[in-house]
């Protein structure tokens, strides 16, 4: 196993995996690893060839959040401007155009729960675990906490942040962290599950569909909010992908891009 801290690999169903390599600190997010988790995912971005991401980790765990030493760097220098930095990287994960599935391998602490959260699907082994320790540290769970909520939702967040306890990998399916759960063994056929799935759709359709999630997700209906829809739905009708979806759905035959 290489020494970078992000690996890639792009299979011939056009699926890239990203895997943190750092298993002697349990995948703890430091700087050049949250700089190849940036570099990577925005590369995959603009790769025509790649339908799904899916991010996982070395070894026996998803990530244990922020390093510890990394930590004690940002104390002594501009802890303002590093936590932009995994702020900037979780939204670029969340904004990524193509689908994105977290592959939770063993633990995901604090930064590392966000992480699986700021993916499209997240998938646990059961063997999994999870917690939001920062207050065990004197911290607060600041610039992960929108997407810990969100997840979540506020009343569970209230717990969970102020406890720091660990809970399982069923306990983060029923608190909606999570989609899926998992024996280890068959984490990977799970994920194939979803990846059948994923690239059965439109690569146009879905890095649309992701961007009315993220635009409207959040917002309470309203005849704006419909009428703003509305234009986006007709706005897409007209583009290629979506009359060779039609016509193949018509002519009984798989559309271009399953072929």
């Amino acid at each position: 196993m290489t020494d970078q801290p992000v690996l890639k690999k792009i299979d011939d169903r056009g699926v890239a995996t990203l895997t943190l390599n750092r298993p002697h600190v349990r995948n703890a997010l430091d700087d050049e690893m949250l700089s190849g988790l940036t570099q990577n995912v925005a590369q995959l971005a603009r790769d025509d060839g790649v339908r799904v991401i899916v991010l996982t980790g070395a070894g026996d765990a998803f990530c244990a959040g922020t390093d510890i030493s990394w930590m004690e760097h940002l104390a002594q220098g501009k802890p303002a401007d590093d936590a932009r930095r995994l702020a900037n990287t979780l939204f670029q994960l969340r904004a990524c155009p193509k689908p994105t599935i977290a592959r939770v391998n063993g633990a995901a602490r604090g930064a590392g729960m966000a992480l699986a959260i700021a993916c499209d699907i997240a998938v646990a082994a059961e063997e999994s675990d999870f917690a939001l320790p920062a207050v065990h540290l004197g911290a607060v769970p600041a610039v992960i906490g929108p997407f810990i909520t969100e997840a979540m939702g506020v009343h569970q967040t209230r717990r969970y942040a102020l406890t720091g306890e660990n809970f399982s990998a069923l306990d983060a399916r029923r608190l909606g962290v999570v989609h899926a759960v998992s024996l280890l063994a068959q984490l990977d056929d799970t994920i194939d599950r979803f990846v059948a799935d994923l690239i059965k759709g439109g690569p146009v359709a879905q890095k649309e569909t992701k961007a009315l999630i993220n635009e409207f997700g959040t917002k309470p209906v309203s005849q704006k909010t419909l009428s703003e829809a509305a234009k986006i739905s007709a706005k897409i009708r007209k583009t290629d992908e979506a009359k060779e979806g039609l016509a193949a759905f018509i002519e009984k035959r798989e559309p271009s891009w399953r072929r």
